[in-house]
């Protein structure tokens, strides 16, 4: 039976997020939004999901979109926040449920620091919590009987934008920047031995000072000893003194002590050490899009309306272009200067022809400021003419000045979709968004 690494999600999500930072090759990405139209029940809409009927709506439905950089993205892992009398998981390197999104192998503190578990106290409750204040960048952290490593601290920015009660930032550091975590990262110890697990603690063992713990392996200098359980007359737990390094295999004999049938195996350190690299270490692999639309975003996209609607678009073509869009923030609709009496209703159908069934062009209008009027979900191509509005009644004409939207319809690959509660945009009003890419 075969097997797939996290690793390999780990790389995918990395290049994913590199093909947005770095200038090749540039891949771009677009948060949209739109529908203007309403759900059947505003408070309960329609289930998003992946048909290709649902990517021709999603492009029917936009109103605007704005470019993802890669100051707006980061990996993510699951949050597992810190909390008293809480049983966590011990790293293992032979623990095939490791990267599992519930297996709770390192936490967050409340200092929002992150620290990674290399030992449980025999799966006892935790009940101090990893502090800042004992942070040692070389070696590890005991207290009540567990052993931390630190890996990083969030940052006022992570905290801001990429921090949700469902996922925490993760990344390594490819420079020195002056923090705790480059120092980690450079003092960690490839192929040592932090921790050693009691698999049988045997009978029979009366004598602590004569049990004799040894390590053999591939590596150098690991060394250990053993505490026995006197009621019971079991090796209890090993305590390593020296990691060693370059360990890929070991082996830990228990020998002396006056019993026999203690055995233990060797929790040795991902490759590179503990702390070396965070985001492969603690399986990022998620990408965290954090999207925002700012007022008007220059006049550009419209304001005073609803939405309900939104998604992410890689690599749009421009309007009627081979070319892929590199603008920063796009307006997906028709804008059309009309001149007459009447103000259309936002939200109403607009159209052009004889009928609306028979129409030549139709729309929905999105906005109207000064007698220009900016229409979604259109269909067909608006001329000079009558632009009629079905439930408002208003007639007007539109003039030569016709602007068309900026994105080709159903160019590019639709990456995400969410359909939401309606939310109304206004002038002074910042719409944030947090969405969680697994790969």
């Amino acid at each position: 039976m075969s097997a797939t690494f996290n690793n390999l999600r780990v790389s995918i999500a990395e290049q994913f997020k590199e093909s947005v930072s770095e200038p090749s090759p540039n891949t771009k990405v677009y948060f949209t939004y739109g529908k203007s139209l309403p759900w059947t029940d505003e408070d309960a809409p329609n289930t998003a999901n992946v048909t290709i009927s649902t990517e021709y709506e999603l492009w029917e439905n936009m109103i605007g979109a704005k470019k993802i950089t890669g100051s707006d993205m980061r990996h993510i892992i699951p949050r597992h926040t810190w909390t008293a009398n809480t049983v966590y998981t011990a790293y293992s390197d032979r623990n095939p449920e490791l990267y599992n999104q519930n297996t709770q192998f390192y936490v967050v503190t409340s200092q929002n620091h992150v620290f990674k578990c290399l030992s449980n106290n025999n799966s006892s409750n935790s009940t101090v919590e990893p502090s800042a204040l004992n942070i040692n960048t070389t070696t590890t952290i005991v207290q009540d009987g567990y052993v931390w490593k630190y890996m990083y601290s969030l940052s006022d920015q992570d905290l801001l934008r990429f921090t949700t009660s469902d996922y925490i930032p993760v990344k390594t550091l490819n420079g020195n920047d002056g923090s705790t975590q480059w120092t980690v990262q450079q003092a960690a110890i490839d192929g040592g031995i932090f921790a050693g697990q009691i698999t049988s603690g045997g009978s029979g063992y009366t004598n602590a000072s004569n049990l004799i713990v040894s390590i053999s392996g591939d590596g150098t200098s690991a060394i250990a000893t053993a505490s026995i359980n006197l009621s019971s007359n079991a090796v209890s737990n090993l305590t390593i003194t020296n990691p060693g390094s370059g360990y890929t295999y070991a082996t830990i004999n228990i020998s002396g002590g006056g019993g026999s049938g203690a055995t233990a195996v060797a929790v040795i350190s991902p490759p590179g050490g503990h702390g070396a690299n965070p985001l492969y270490e603690l399986g990022g692999n998620a990408v965290l899009v954090n999207a925002r639309l700012i007022n008007s975003e220059g006049s550009t996209i419209p304001v005073d309306h609803s939405y309900r609607q939104i998604g992410l678009v890689i690599d749009p073509r421009l309007w009627n272009s081979t070319e892929i869009s590199s603008n920063g923030v796009i307006n997906q609709t028709y804008q059309i200067t009309t001149i007459g009496s009447g103000t259309y209703t936002v939200g109403e159908y607009v159209y052009q022809g004889a009928t609306f069934d028979t129409s030549t062009f139709s729309g929905v209008v999105v906005e109207e400021n000064s007698g220009t009027v900016r229409i979604s979900n259109y269909r067909g191509v608006p001329s000079v003419g009558t632009l009629i509005g079905v439930s408002s009644g208003v007639v007007r004409y539109t003039t030569t000045d016709i602007t068309t939207p900026e994105l080709t319809k159903y160019s590019g690959k639709i990456a995400y979709i969410d359909n939401i509660k309606p939310v109304t945009r206004d002038q002074d009003q910042t719409e944030e968004y947090r969405i969680a890419i697994r790969f």
